[in-house]
C-alpha cells in the first residue's frame, strides 16, 4: 500500500494518541502565542530599496521626512493668541522629547504659514517617529493619549500613517471575532446539508478549526522573529478554515464511497488516503508554490501574508492526512450509516455524497456539444477579465478605514482646511548643492519646478515660488530648511494621474546637483514600478512550477497545460471582478482622497495568487477522478462524465464553504479585507461552476485521447491507460 495509505491506517489504529497529540500541540502553540507572541504589525505597503525610500531616509536627517503622525489642533480662538500659542509650544516640546520620537514641528515652533489653517483657528503638529512601522505604531499608541491629556482645552484630531496603522490593527482584531461568529454556524450548516449527517459534519469542521487555530497560534509566535501583518490573522482564519474543510470534504466523501463498496473502516480510510490523500498533497504543494511566489515582491505586507498562507496550507494538509483517519476511527460507523439505530429519514445512503445526477446531466450536455459550451464559458471568463486593463493601483491610506474613524475624518479635515496639505508635498533633496555659491542655480531650479503643470507651490531656503515666479516669505519659514532641501506641493490629489505626471516632471528637471525625491506620490510610483518589474518573474515562476507539479500528478502534458491555462483565465476573471466592483462601480463608495477611484496595490497580487491556487486545487481533485476512470475503461467521454458526476456535488459544497469563509471578510470594516473577501468568494463560485462544470469537460472532450498522452510513453495514450481493456484502448 502506498505510503499515505499506511500513514492513514497507522493513524486510524492509534486514534487516541493522534487526537491527544494534536490537541496538545494546539494548546502548546496557543500558550506560546499568548505567552511570548509579539505584536502584529501593520504596514509594508511600499516597496523596499526604492529611490523614494532612500530619499525618505535622507530627508529624515533634516527633519523633513513624511510625517508619521499629523495632529490637527483646533481652538475657539486664533492659534496666534498668547494662550493657544503657549499650549501649542508646550505640546510640540512634549512630543519632541518623548522616547521614540525623531522630530516634532508645528506652526508654533516654526512660524510656517503652511501649518496654519486658512481660517487661523487650527494648526498642525507633525511628528516623525523612529524605527520601523511596528515600532512607530507602538510609539503613536502611547504618545497620542499623553498629548490629549496635556492640552484639555484644545480639540486634537490625529491622522497620518502611524495612526492609520494603530486604528487598522485594532479594527482588524475586532473584525476577526465578528467574521468567525458568522463563518462557524454557516459553514456547519453547509456541511450538514451536504453530508446529511451530524457526525460526518464534525470531521471537516474539526479539522478546519484545528488548522486555523494552530496556524494562528504559530503565527503569533512568529511575530517575535519577523513582522507578521495583523491582516494575516483574518486571512489565516478564513483561508485555513476553508482549505482544511475542502481537503477533509473530498477525503471523507471518498472514505464513504469506499465503505459503500464493502471495505471495512480501516481499509476504506487507507484507500481514501492513497487516492484522495495524494491529491491533497499535490493541492497543498500547488497552493504553497503559488503563495511562495509572492515573496518575490518587495512589499512587506504581501510577504507577510504569503508567509501566513504557507503556514496555513501546511496545517491544512497535515491535519487532513493525520487527523482525519483518527477522527474516522473515533466516530466509527456514525460516519457512513453502518449503525442502523442512528439512521434517520434525513440520512442519505453511504457514498451518496460523491454522486450527483444533476452534475452528470450537465457533463453529458457539455460533452455532447463541447464547442458551444466551451466557447460560451471562455467568452464569459474573458468578459469578466476585460476590466483588468483599467486597473489603477494605489497605496494604502486612511481610506481603508471606516468613514467615521478618527484617522479618516481628520485627514479629510486637513485637506479641507489647509491650502497645502502635507500629503501633497514632494520633498526634493539636493545633497551636493550649496545655498551660497549656487544661489543662482538653486533659484533657477525652483522657478523651473514652480512652472511645471500641477505644481502649486515650491519652497527653498531662498523663498517661495508659484507659477514660475519668486514670492517673498517670512524669515522664519526661510530659515527652517537646510540649503539642500526643496519642497514642491501638488495641486491635485496625491494619488491622481496628474500628481504622477508632476512627479515624473520633477525628477526629470536637472538640478544644481544630483537630486532625491520622496513623498507619498514618489513612494507610489516606485512601488508600482517595483511590482511591475517583479510581476513577470512571479508569473513565470508560478505558471512553470504549477505546470511541473500538475505534470507529475497527472502524467499528462495536455491536462497540465490546460490546468495552467484555465488557472490564468481564473486569475483574469478574479482581477476583472475586483476592478469592476470596487474601482469602476465603487461599491465601497467614492475614494476619500478625491480623484479617480483606485485599488490598493497589494490586493490584486494576493487575490491573483489565491485564485490560481484554489482553482488548481479543484482541478487536481477533478482530474484525479477522471484519471482513475480512464485507467479502468480507457474511454475519454465516460471518464469525463464520471469525474464530473463524482465531484460536482463536492465542488458545490467546497465552493460554498470557501465562499462563506473568505466572504466573511466582507463583514470587516477594513476595505482591504472587504475587497479580498468579495473577490475570492465570487471567483471560487465561478470556478466551481463555469470552469469545472463547463470549460474543463468541454476542453477534455475536444482533446480526446490526447488528454492522456505522456512524454514517458511516447506514441501511445499514456501509461495511465495500461490497465484498460485492449478493445477500449483501441477505440
Amino acid at each position: 500500500m502506498p505510503l499515505l495509505g499506511q500513514v492513514a491506517r497507522w493513524s486510524f489504529r492509534h486514534c487516541g494518541a493522534v487526537l491527544g497529540s494534536v490537541a496538545g500541540l494546539v494548546v502548546l502553540l496557543a500558550c506560546l502565542g499568548l505567552g511570548i507572541g509579539g505584536e502584529w504589525s501593520n504596514g509594508g505597503y511600499t516597496a523596499d530599496g526604492t529611490d523614494a525610500q532612500q530619499a525618505e531616509s535622507a530627508a529624515r536627517q533634516f527633519g523633513a521626512g513624511t510625517p508619521d503622525l499629523i495632529l490637527y489642533i483646533r481652538s475657539g480662538r486664533p492659534v496666534d493668541s498668547p494662550e493657544e500659542a503657549a499650549q501649542g509650544r508646550r505640546l510640540t516640546e512634549l512630543a519632541g522629547t518623548t522616547p521614540g520620537v525623531g522630530a516634532a514641528l508645528s506652526y508654533w515652533s516654526t512660524g510656517r504659514d503652511l501649518l496654519r489653517s486658512d481660517d487661523g483657528r487650527g494648526a498642525l503638529l507633525l511628528v516623525d517617529l523612529e524605527g520601523d512601522e511596528s515600532r512607530a505604531a507602538r510609539t503613536a499608541r502611547a504618545l497620542v493619549p499623553s498629548l490629549r491629556a496635556a492640552a484639555p482645552g484644545l480639540a486634537l484630531a490625529v491622522s497620518g500613517p502611524a495612526w492609520v496603522n494603530v486604528t487598522a490593527t485594532e479594527q482588524a482584531e475586532r473584525d476577526l471575532l465578528r467574521s468567525e461568529l458568522f463563518v462557524l454556524p454557516v459553514t456547519f450548516l453547509v456541511l450538514t446539508l451536504s453530508f446529511r449527517s451530524f457526525s460526518a459534519t464534525l470531521v471537516p469542521a474539526a479539522i478546519g478549526a484545528t488548522a486555523a487555530s494552530g496556524a494562528l497560534a504559530l503565527l503569533a509566535v512568529a511575530t517575535r522573529l519577523l513582522p507578521i501583518s495583523v491582516f494575516a490573522v483574518n486571512l489565516s482564519c478564513a483561508l485555513g478554515f476553508g482549505l482544511a474543510v475542502d481537503y477533509a470534504l473530498f477525503a471523507l466523501a471518498r472514505y464513504q464511497e469506499e465503505r459503500a463498496r464493502g471495505l471495512n473502516a480501516e481499509q476504506a480510510v487507507g484507500r481514501a488516503m492513497s487516492t484522495t490523500g495524494r491529491a491533497v498533497v499535490f493541492c497543498a504543494l500547488t497552493m504553497a508554490w503559488c503563495m511562495a511566489g509572492l515573496l518575490i515582491f518587495p512589499l512587506g505586507l504581501i510577504r507577510s501574508l504569503a508567509i501566513a498562507s504557507l503556514v496555513v496550507v501546511g496545517f491544512c494538509a497535515v491535519g487532513t492526512l493525520f487527523l482525519l483517519p483518527a477522527l474516522v476511527a473515533a466516530l466509527g460507523g456514525r460516519l457512513d450509516g453502518t449503525r442502523p439505530p442512528h439512521r434517520g429519514p434525513w440520512r442519505q445512503n453511504a457514498g451518496g455524497l460523491s454522486v450527483s445526477p444533476a452534475w452528470r446531466r450537465v457533463a453529458v450536455a457539455v460533452t455532447a456539444r463541447p464547442w458551444l459550451w466551451g466557447t460560451a464559458g471562455a467568452v464569459l471568463l474573458l468578459g469578466l477579465a476585460l476590466p483588468v486593463a483599467g486597473l489603477r493601483p494605489a497605496l494604502t491610506d486612511e481610506s481603508i478605514l471606516p468613514p467615521t474613524s478618527e484617522a479618516r475624518t481628520a485627514a479629510a479635515d486637513v485637506r479641507a482646511d489647509f491650502s497645502f496639505a502635507p500629503e501633497r508635498q514632494l520633498t526634493v533633496l539636493v545633497p551636493r548643492a550649496d545655498a551660497v555659491s549656487q544661489a543662482a542655480e538653486l533659484d533657477a531650479y525652483a522657478r523651473t519646478l514652480a512652472a511645471l503643470p500641477g505644481a502649486a507651490r515650491v519652497s527653498t531656503v531662498a523663498g517661495v515660488y508659484t507659477g514660475g515666479r519668486y514670492v517673498a516669505v517670512r524669515r522664519t519659514e526661510a530659515a527652517l530648511s537646510p540649503a539642500t532641501l526643496v519642497t514642491v506641493f501638488g495641486a491635485d490629489p496625491v494619488q491622481s494621474s496628474e500628481t504622477s505626471t508632476l512627479l515624473k516632471a520633477v525628477r526629470a528637471v536637472p538640478g544644481p546637483g544630483p537630486t532625491l525625491v520622496t513623498g507619498t506620490a514618489a513612494h507610489l510610483a516606485d512601488t508600482r514600478q517595483a511590482v511591475t518589474d517583479a510581476l513577470p518573474w512571479w508569473a513565470g515562476l508560478t505558471m512553470c512550477g504549477v505546470f511541473v507539479m500538475l505534470l507529475l500528478f497527472t502524467r499528462s502534458l495536455l491536462v497540465a497545460f490546460k490546468a495552467a491555462l484555465l488557472g490564468a483565465l481564473s486569475i483574469g476573471a478574479a482581477l476583472g471582478l475586483m476592478v469592476m466592483l470596487f474601482q469602476r462601480l465603487q461599491v465601497l463608495g467614492p475614494p476619500a482622497t478625491g480623484g479617480a477611484s483606485t485599488l490598493e496595490i497589494t490586493m490584486p497580487l494576493l487575490a491573483a495568487a489565491l485564485a490560481f491556487g484554489l482553482c488548481v486545487d479543484y482541478e487536481v481533485f477533478l482530474v484525479s477522478r477522471m484519471a482513475e476512470q480512464w485507467r479502468r475503461t480507457g474511454q475519454n467521454t465516460a471518464s469525463i462524465i464520471f469525474g464530473i458526476e463524482h465531484t460536482g456535488r463536492l465542488f458545490t459544497a467546497a465552493a460554498l464553504v470557501v465562499a462563506v469563509s473568505m466572504g466573511a471578510l466582507m463583514l470587516s470594516q477594513i476595505s482591504l479585507l472587504v475587497v479580498l473577501g468579495a473577490t475570492m468568494a465570487a471567483i471560487v463560485l465561478i470556478d466551481a461552476t463555469v470552469v469545472r462544470g463547463v470549460l474543463v469537460p468541454a476542453f477534455m472532450q475536444l482533446a480526446g485521447r490526447a488528454n492522456w498522452w505522456s512524454p514517458s510513453a511516447p506514441g501511445r495514450a499514456a501509461p495511465m491507460a495500461a490497465s484498460a481493456p485492449a478493445e477500449a484502448r483501441n477505440r
